[in-house]
């Protein structure tokens, strides 16, 4: 029997911005999670792309990866904000 295993997903942004980090179970509920954080804390900024599967490696070593949250927790993990 297979174990659902949620993803991870980057979505470049607009601006200022670097991008956001998700992992979710599906790209949609993904997408949603990264639009609050966007109307929340970014007015103006918006969602340029997705990556599915994003390898963290990948991603800026000198400000995404110290500043990021666990990647394999469900929820938005870059930028890491206080709710």
């Amino acid at each position: 029997m297979a174990t659902a295993v949620p993803t991870r997903y980057w979505f470049p942004c607009s601006k200022d911005l670097l991008g956001i980090g998700v992992t979710a179970w599906s790209q949609e509920e993904a997408e949603k999670m990264a639009l609050q954080i966007l109307s929340k804390h970014y007015s103006g900024a918006e969602i340029a792309g997705c990556v599915e599967n994003i390898d963290i490696r990948n991603l800026d070593q000198k400000h995404v990866i110290p500043n990021m949250r666990l990647p394999n927790i469900v929820g938005v993990w870059f930028p890491m904000l206080v709710f």
